[in-house]
């Protein structure tokens, strides 16, 4: 998939700081990321049984179909940044600062 360009201006109606923006973002991406992971695992685990406990042995070398079928439909998701940055250009969710207790010096 083709490097897509942003405009960071576009995106600046939460604030004004770049880096937050770009802190927020990388933070969704992260989440997102770890919710395809975790989906992308959970339609492989029955594969992974089978070739766990093959009932013979040609079963254990063999790949199944389904399994590359799944795995070729998430090589062509968006990648999580970019859902991430659009999700932001849309304001689908927003970041702040929790209240952090002041230093003792």
């Amino acid at each position: 998939m083709a490097l897509k360009t942003t405009d960071l201006d576009k995106l600046k109606h939460q604030t004004t700081n770049v880096y937050e923006i770009v802190a927020a973002m990388s933070r969704r991406a992260k989440e997102i990321n770890e919710q395809n992971r975790a989906e992308l695992e959970e339609q492989l685990l029955p594969f992974k049984s089978r070739t766990r406990n093959p009932t013979d042995e040609t079963e254990a070398d063999r790949v199944f179909p389904e399994q590359v079928a799944i795995s070729v439909k998430y090589e062509k998701m968006s990648k999580p940044t970019q859902l991430s940055i659009d999700e932001l250009a849309d304001q689908k969710y927003t970041f702040y600062y929790s209240d952090l207790p002041a230093r003792r010096k």
